[in-house]
């Protein structure tokens, strides 16, 4: 990220605030890719605008990482929900003409089409992350301690073959080579002990994802004390039923690093070409998920999630599991080929995290290049934290005090038939329908609880069949 900006100069509480993140954002745009149509730079710029204002009034990080991280977070529901954030917001628009400016963004965002808001936000992200990192990420300096991911030659032949290609594959195509070219195909390797120290951190949160966590700290400790060349995190396979946190701890590793992550289904017939790319001659042909993964990053080490590869089967004209086993070596990783583009790239460092419900179906020949986990369900106060935090982080992003029931919270996290997923799902529906009719409490609505030995097993008290005191309590 540049160094010499810093959202400090945004006069927060002052009606000049709107007038400097306007400045900013002009300065951080310069060296953004000057290949976009009119409308979309507007948007680009507009949207940089509001999101620089709603860091600089936050009370997390107010870092050009945390910009960023505005778009991507996962715990917006939909890209919609992002631009919907701006006019929920109060703190950042008191000054009037912050206020007024606001007014005109609401406007403009409420007439993008739905089908127009993801594209949209993930080419603004794509082209900060870019205009971002010129400023510190180019030179020989920082070369000297990264890696080439894509030889200028390979990408400069793909560039050529691309330019003969129809409009539609072309569209697809040219952004990740423009790219893979950024800092001349070198991308650096993530700091091993910052990231093993945000991770004990999130080892202290999350019980049931202790020993993974433990497994990846290991690799982060023989990483600090090796050469950037040689930073590897063994692949690792974690076992457990749905919505217990398997996902999760990808997209912690991935923060903690500080790099970009990608899921994928092992799935389906066309399951190697999510990977590699299909040949650009086919119909409908397209890049792999890989490439395009580590064009987009400053990062050598983005994580990449392989979900259920329980059902990965051997069937199909393009299985995964060949393409997945080279991914998983990293001699054959070194010279990873996309189809699409005839190009070999550098993949060895790519952070492998497999999920699977249970080790049926899973092939030995995965099974040797990977280190098993059982995860096993979340635990009542795991579960309790979860929920709490999750209200903790809407009120901080939507800058209201809604509170809710304790009691209430505590009967949730005793229902283990709900997964965290749909724990997460209920406090934010909770929320937004307290925010939607102005209210200071929200009102947690829970699915009756099914009559089962195992649920049964696991109540406190008569908790689930006793409706507490307090207006908080409701059944579908």
């Amino acid at each position: 990220m540049k160094k010499d900006f810093d959202l400090s100069c945004i006069r927060i509480g002052t009606d000049d605030d709107l007038a400097d993140a306007m400045a900013l954002a002009s300065r951080l745009l310069a060296d953004a890719p000057d290949n976009l149509d009119f409308v979309t730079r507007q948007f680009s710029f507009d949207l940089l605008v509001a999101v620089l204002m709603s860091t600089a009034y936050g009370t997390r990080d107010k870092t050009l990482a945390e910009v960023l991280l505005y778009l991507v977070d996962p715990t917006w529901d939909s890209p919609r929900q992002i631009l919907l954030s701006f006019s929920q917001e109060r703190e950042a628009w008191k000054q009037p003409s912050a206020s007024k400016w606001r007014k005109g963004l609401t406007g403009k965002l409420e007439m993008v089409n739905d089908d127009a808001v993801a594209p949209q936000i993930k080419r603004c992200y794509m082209d900060w992350k870019i205009a971002f990192a010129l400023g510190t990420v180019g030179g020989a300096g920082r070369r000297q301690n990264g890696i080439e991911v894509f030889d200028p030659q390979a990408v400069a032949k793909a560039v050529q073959m691309v330019s003969g290609l129809t409009v539609d594959k072309k569209s697809c195509s040219e952004r990740i080579l423009q790219n893979a070219q950024v800092n001349d195909g070198y991308r650096v390797v993530p700091d091993a002990r910052k990231a093993h120290a945000k991770l004990q951190e999130a080892k202290a949160r999350f019980e049931n994802l202790v020993e993974p966590i433990a497994s990846l700290q290991r690799d982060l400790v023989l990483a600090a004390a090796m050469d950037p060349d040689e930073f590897r995190i063994t692949p690792i396979l974690l076992l457990g039923e749905p919505g217990i946190g398997k996902t999760y701890l990808a997209t912690q590793l991935a923060e903690a690093l500080g790099v970009a992550t990608e899921k994928i289904s092992a799935g389906g017939a066309q399951g190697g070409f999510q990977l590699t790319g299909s040949h650009s001659t086919y119909i409908g042909a397209r890049p792999g998920s890989l490439i395009a993964l580590l064009a987009e990053d400053e990062s050598a080490s983005p994580v990449m999630v392989i979900d259920e590869v329980d059902k990965i089967g051997l069937g199909g004209q393009y299985p995964v599991l060949p393409v997945l086993l080279d991914l998983l070596d990293a001699n054959t990783a070194k010279k990873f080929k996309d189809q699409f583009f005839e190009m070999e790239f550098d993949a060895s460092r790519v952070v492998v995290i497999l999920t699977a419900n249970s080790l049926d179906g899973v092939p030995p020949a995965l099974l040797s290049r990977v280190e098993v986990f059982h995860v096993p369900r979340p635990e009542r106060a795991q579960r309790l934290r979860i929920i709490r935090e999750t209200h903790a982080d809407l009120c901080a992003k939507t800058k209201r005090q809604i509170t809710m029931d304790e009691g209430t919270c505590e009967v949730l996290a005793s229902r283990t038939d709900l997964d965290i997923r749909k724990l997460v799902r209920l406090v934010r529906e909770a929320f937004s329908n307290a925010l939607q009719f102005d209210q200071t409490l929200a009102e947690l609505v829970l699915p009756a609880a099914p009559d089962t030995p195992e649920l049964a097993g696991d109540r406190q008290d008569g908790d689930i069949d006793r409706k507490p005191a307090g207006p908080t309590w409701k059944y579908h």
